[in-house]
């Protein structure tokens, strides 16, 4: 395994923070959540192991309190003691004092390694230097960062390469004497070097003997003869930024890999944002890299790449973890993401980028349908309720799978997650028993009661087999011919599955999410709607037999393929009606609204009559300059509400939820 768990306390922005690592190791999280300030940590830890480095800008600037930095390694020593021991049996005495000391450093098989440093201070550790010394080496630490790599000079990898190919020290010193020996036999390269080091000696210059890692990768470069890389037979610049980019991680990568199956050492690599340059296929193969290495040497990446993390859930979750980065406050935390188990086979089939984006969202908004995602995308509504700008909105509530992929507490993530409902995908109508069904398929919100304890509990609870009985014994009264509703007791049970489903951030809306923009308070600036589009004239004379407020709203939400107050829609409803008004049936059946694009022009049409900007010149710009004025924006902030009361009410529901 390796390097197995990293506590961190009062480093910068992380007051105490603890990661158990697996191979593979994604960090996620918006930028200042502190991803750069936890591989940076790791750094300082292995920067001051073998040397002195101190920094004084790495402490608590929120607290001066806090005087006392602390770094924890833990290492799981497994494999290299297998290897050592191996070595022992076979009768390697020349290194003998080498694996005595590995006995000793570890614990039933595990080793702690603690830095501090307070202010002002030293940095210390519970082990000696010659103990660092040898973890140091065999647990070797490497960082990637792809903003720093030269994509046309990959002069730092000879690096990797001359410690891959290190020898031990004597059969470098061997290599050395051999190779100066074999140079001397030439007679006139030995008169040359004659030469040279009379001049040496005269200037009393002498060149600075190579540590054995810089001869190494000079010795790498001799034996392929050159110290340049090129690519299927070409220079490095004549390919794009991904292809080096990609080119000069997997060789890293590889390279690591074999360092860790053939020596006894264990490489911990850190990478910061890997994906940067790479189009998303060569993410895809880069995974395929990652996986293939991964199992040699544990890797900790903070990453931006949705592409990235949805590979790592896909692929694999024996030997993955991902952590989100959050901050709260002044400081950092982290929560680890539930992988997908064996059974979830279906999450992994359906997962997408666009999935994946959830898990980097300030706020994530689940709607059913592209009626909803045209409502919260809208250009003016995203202007009138900043909190729309802020969110990823993902269609995820009409399928159950979908929903268990991006679930914050399925998935476990720091993420406010808010949903808009249908009710129709709540209840059903039963027209012979008077009586709403509650439809199991959405009753999933009962397994999340398991996470309320107490008072919580009991009032949830109470409130679901409330929301049970009145579907199970309450007739409701309906008025023909829409269906439509003046019941108080049906009112009631939708007031109760509203709060019942708000208890877990779901928003069921009264009917549907056309009725959320049709409604008593917005009917008569539809009809305007109609007649700006000229759609008014052919539903007119239907529309002049209704008396009812109620029964106007029904019949123009369902002209816009909505559903009626009992949820039943336009086909339904004339089934129902044998005797409906042929004027009534032939609107419903003739005249319906297509049910994309309308929103979009509706929303469009009702800004400009509020705005009196006119149709033909309101734009983002111009909307924007007349919501500049605050007493203006204000204002139509206020009449907005109340011509669209169940709308606002979810915005201001997600918009609250970042504060928890």
């Amino acid at each position: 395994m390796g390097l197995e768990e990293i506590h961190i306390k009062n480093y910068k922005s992380i007051k105490d923070y603890r990661i158990t690592l697996r191979q593979m190791n994604l960090l996620l999280g918006e930028n200042g959540s502190g991803k750069t300030n936890i591989l940076s940590a790791i750094l300082y830890f292995y920067e001051n192991m073998i040397t002195q480095h101190p920094s004084y800008q790495i402490f608590d600037e929120n607290n001066p309190l806090n005087d006392q930095v602390e770094i924890t390694m833990v290492y799981d020593m497994g494999k290299i003691l297998i290897r050592s021991r191996k070595n022992r049996k076979e009768g390697k005495d020349t290194y003998l004092p080498y694996y005595k000391m590995i006995e000793s450093i570890q614990q039933d098989g595990k080793v702690t390694l603690t830095m501090t440093q307070t202010k002002g201070g030293k940095v210390m550790w519970n082990l000696g230097s010659d103990k660092r010394k040898v973890l140091y080496h065999l647990y070797p630490l490497y960082r990637l960062d792809a903003r720093e790599i030269n994509l046309v000079d990959w002069e730092e990898l000879w690096g990797y390469i001359g410690d891959f190919m290190k020898p031990q020290a004597e059969v470098g010193r061997e290599l050395q004497k051999h190779t100066a020996g074999e140079i001397q036999k030439d007679e006139r390269l030995g008169r040359r070097l004659q030469q040279l080091e009379e001049i040496f000696q005269r200037l009393q210059v002498e060149p600075v003997t190579y540590t054995l890692g810089e001869f190494s990768e000079n010795l790498a470069k001799m034996y392929y003869n050159g110290g340049k890389f090129s690519y299927i037979g070409h220079n490095l610049d004549g390919f794009s930024n991904g292809t080096n980019s990609y080119n000069y991680i997997s060789l890293l990568l590889y390279v690591l890999s074999a360092m860790g199956s053939t020596k006894m050492k264990e490489p911990v690599l850190l990478m910061d944002e890997p994906e940067i340059s790479l189009h998303f296929h060569m993410i895809d193969e880069l995974t395929d890299v990652v996986f293939e290495c991964v199992d040699n040497m544990v890797i900790l990446a903070a990453t931006h790449s949705p592409r990235l993390v949805k590979n790592i859930l896909v692929k694999e979750h024996n030997n993955a973890a991902i952590y989100q980065v959050y901050k709260r406050g002044d400081y950092s935390y982290s929560c680890l993401l539930n992988m997908f188990s064996k059974n979830d086979k279906r999450e992994k089939y359906f997962l997408t980028e666009h999935h994946a984006n959830a898990f980097f969202a300030k706020i994530l908004i689940l709607v059913e349908g592209e009626t909803e995602l045209e409502l919260l995308q809208n250009p003016y509504l995203r202007q009138l309720f900043p909190i729309l700008k802020q969110a990823e909105i993902i269609k995820g509530m009409s399928d159950k799978v979908v929903y268990r992929i991006v679930d914050t507490t399925t998935r476990h993530y720091n993420v406010p997650m808010a949903a808009l409902l249908d009710m129709d995908k709540i209840l059903e109508w039963n027209d012979k028993t008077l009586r709403m069904k509650w439809k199991e398929d959405y009753r999933f919100v009962k397994e999340k009661e398991k996470y309320y304890y107490g008072t919580k509990r009991n009032k949830t609870v109470r409130k679901r087999k409330r929301i049970q009985a009145m579907c199970e014994k309450c007739c409701f009264s309906s008025l023909r011919p829409f269906y439509a509703s003046e019941d108080e007791n049906f009112d009631d049970l939708i007031q109760e599955i509203k709060a019942y489903y708000r208890n877990y951030h779901i928003f069921p809306v009264k009917t549907t999410i056309e009725g959320t923009l049709i409604n008593e308070g917005s009917y008569m600036q539809i009809i305007e709607y109609l007649k700006q589009i000229d759609k008014w004239k052919s539903v007119e004379t239907a529309f002049e037999l209704l008396y009812n407020d109620n029964d106007k709203v029904n019949f123009l939400r369902l002209l816009f393929c909505g559903k009626s107050d009992f949820l039943l829609k336009p086909g339904q409803i004339i089934k129902k009606n044998k005797h409906m008004y042929t004027e009534l049936k032939g609107a419903l059946e003739g005249q319906k609204i297509r049910k994309t694009d309308w929103v979009s022009e509706w929303l469009r049409f009702y800004f400009s009559s509020w705005t009196k900007i006119p149709l033909e010149e309101l734009n983002r710009k111009s909307f924007e300059k007349w919501c500049s004025d605050p007493k203006q924006g204000k204002k139509l902030k206020v009449q907005f509400a109340q011509d669209f009361p169940e709308l606002v009410q979810f915005i201001d529901m997600a918009a609250g939820l970042q504060s928890y």
